[in-house]
């Protein structure tokens, strides 16, 4: 496999997935945010839209305020976000 074939890569906004069009914890605002868990360093403010793990939802919302718009999933449940599947694992 080359590098330019790989599903994600690094940009100036953080982790893309091109394929489904969203980045994982990124650095700043991004239309869809796939956010791993509720820490500070994952969890940026100025998203459109975030998806992350049931458990981490009331960090993210005390985190990045109450009125984000936020779906969230079970652990181990998959998620197709443009047809890439997704899924949180403690």
């Amino acid at each position: 496999m080359h590098l330019k074939d790989t599903l994600l890569k690094v940009n100036r906004n953080g982790i893309y997935c091109a394929v489904g069009d969203f980045y994982i914890d990124p650095w700043r605002g991004v239309d869809r945010a796939v956010v791993t868990h509720g820490h500070s360093d994952h969890a940026r403010p100025g998203s459109r839209l975030y998806l992350s793990c049931k458990k981490s939802e009331l960090i993210l919302r005390e985190r990045l305020w109450e009125r984000i718009s936020m779906q969230t999933a079970e652990y181990g449940e998959e998620v197709s976000v443009n047809g890439v599947r997704v899924s949180f694992h403690p």
